[in-house]
């Protein structure tokens, strides 16, 4: 069982790219992947959540520096596993969305 909730604030930090820096989302839908049971594969079926990115600053950078095409406010949508997540932010002051 995951310890995030819908509508929680968190760190992602990419998994791909390193040296990209830390993001805020908003987590939305958990998302569970079907089992992977009758394949020949050791690995394990992958869940993470449909998330937001909230901060426009952010959006820029990922847009400029990163060439990632995402749009502030309407084109934030992503795809987030769970072991890219860092950390919950606790302090939700100042975030409306």
């Amino acid at each position: 069982m995951t310890k995030f909730k819908e509508k929680d604030i968190v760190l992602v930090q990419s998994s791909c790219c390193k040296e990209m820096p830390e993001i805020h989302v908003r987590l939305l839908k958990r998302i569970e992947s079907k089992s992977l049971k009758g394949r020949k594969t050791s690995w394990p079926a992958p869940s993470g959540w449909e998330a937001k990115l909230i901060y426009s600053a952010e959006v820029d950078l990922l847009r400029k520096k990163w060439h990632i095409p995402f749009k502030f406010p309407n084109d934030v949508s992503t795809f987030i596993y769970e072991e890219e997540i860092v950390k919950k932010v606790i302090n939700k002051k100042n975030i409306t969305i």
